[in-house]
């Protein structure tokens, strides 16, 4: 329990804060629950009951593919545990701003973040988040748990996630890109599955040629204010043509952007945007999604929290026709899946009784039923067990099985401590380089010196 007199600050705190950034959109996840306590809840003792006991838990969420099977898991916990889960709606580039506000603020609305892949390194390296070992003593990582490259870990030392550091958060939503495709116009056109990205473009190129569908191919190349939108689904091709963002991550933060390797990864995502979309940068997720549910596209690759809507007969005309499979890969002959997974962490200074409660729910999230009930739902499972199983059968095993076979090539995505400052730079130039406005090699060596000041900047290199 905290003082009185620090509650009334800290309740302070936190109204004076909401209200000048505002709310969000507070969900109800249970009929005739309130979608805010009148007391002002959270991690500020409103949502705690006599004796102490947590009745609530505020917790901040994206508008994402997956939101609703989020709002689903999280109504069962509701269910089984009485503690409110009252889920805060922001868009997905206001999510971040939102709760790095409230830690600099000093100000506690959440009892949970949900820390996109890019920012993990940013709040496990300011000390935002606490670990999982603070809490409870005890804690042992859970072997089931899908650790996607190291994720849910931080080396304080090394600066990055590596397995010898703590368990800071857990994976709440199991995120890479699929191919994602039309099969009666690749059985049409006599069509194989590509091996390589070469293979997409020439697959885009032909059914363009024949008359078959207006885009060869659609790719995310529209840049995020805040986050990874472009950056994301050009990593796939990046990693794959065996080019590194760095020398040698943990050692020596060298750029290494403008490769060989890079300026050919790049020519390729210019090659699938050229066979798409006029304006490729102004189509986004939402875009890429709507233009494959439209039947407009013969392929992309996307999140595969996004392939439950593919196979929506109410919401998609190709839900009879949609295949999945692996990323492709680069010349070298292996595809690099990129994670894009969200983790949930505990922010550092939340009362005992308050952080003990938020563990309990992310360990709770975790447990076969809880996954189950997600990958039900739409979610992708980060457990090792609901994967296989979802993977063998049941309506998911159509993009859960390729999903599965991802997991072995799985490559990190941005999580440096300058994640978010290096972000704000692979946007601006990846979203020119895909809408042709620069060249290939002129954009990775804008990028490059960009990212290299940025490194710079964060005392990584001289």
């Amino acid at each position: 329990m905290i003082p009185m007199n620090d509650q009334a600050k800290l309740e302070t705190n936190r109204r004076r804060f909401l209200q000048v950034l505002g709310l969000g959109a507070s969900v109800p996840l249970l009929g005739g629950v309130a979608a805010c306590s009148p007391g002002g809840g959270g991690a500020l003792g409103g949502g705690a009951g006599a004796g102490g006991k947590v009745t609530e838990l505020i917790m901040p969420t994206a508008k994402t593919p997956w939101l609703d099977a989020y709002r689903k898991m999280a109504a069962k916990y509701q269910e089984q545990s009485g503690i409110k889960i009252t889920l805060r709606e922001f868009p997905y580039d206001g999510l971040f701003t939102q709760q790095t506000n409230a830690v600099q603020g000093n100000s506690f609305p959440f009892d949970i973040f949900q820390i996109d892949e890019f920012g993990v390194g940013q709040f496990y390296s300011n000390g935002w988040a606490q670990p999982f070992d603070a809490i409870d003593p005890g804690f042992k990582i859970d072997s089931e748990v899908l650790t996607y490259a190291n994720l849910p870990y931080w080396d304080a030392a090394k600066k990055s996630s590596a397995d010898s550091g703590k368990v800071m958060g857990y994976p709440i939503n199991g995120n890479m890109d699929l191919f994602v495709y039309r099969k009666d116009l690749y059985d049409e056109l006599g069509l194989s599955v590509p091996k390589t990205w070469a293979d997409a473009i020439e697959n885009g190129r032909k059914a363009v040629d024949a008359g078959k569908i207006r885009y060869g191919y659609v790719p995310r190349a529209q840049a995020a204010q805040s986050g990874l939108s472009v950056t994301y689904e050009f990593m796939p091709v990046f990693y794959s043509h065996g080019a590194s963002w760095f020398k040698e991550e943990g050692k020596d933060w060298t750029p290494t952007i403008n490769s060989e390797a890079g300026i050919a990864a790049a020519t390729a995502y210019r090659e699938l945007a050229k066979i798409g979309p006029d304006q490729p940068q102004t189509v986004g997720q939402a875009e890429v999604i709507s233009l494959m549910q439209g039947g407009q596209a013969l392929q992309t690759h996307v999140v595969a929290a996004a392939a439950s809507q593919f196979l929506n007969k109410d919401k998609s005309q190709i839900a009879d026709v949609v295949g999945f499979a692996e990323v492709p890969a680069g010349p070298g002959g292996m595809p690099a899946p990129t994670s894009g997974t969200w983790s949930l962490a505990i922010p550092k200074g939340l009362p005992t009784e308050r952080a003990k409660a938020a563990l309990d729910f992310i360990k709770w999230v975790l447990t076969d039923e809880a996954q189950t009930v997600f990958m039900n739902a739409g979610g992708i499972p980060t457990r090792r067990s609901a994967l296989a199983s979802g993977a063998e059968s049941g309506a998911g095993a159509a993009y859960l099985k390729p999903l599965q076979e991802s997991v072995q090539h799985i490559k990190p995505s941005i999580r440096q401590p300058f994640g978010p400052a290096m972000a704000a730079q692979t946007e601006k130039f990846l979203t020119q380089i895909a809408s042709g406005q620069v060249s290939p090699a002129k954009g990775m060596d804008a990028l490059q010196a960009a990212v290299t000041k940025v490194v710079k900047d964060a005392g990584y290199l001289k």
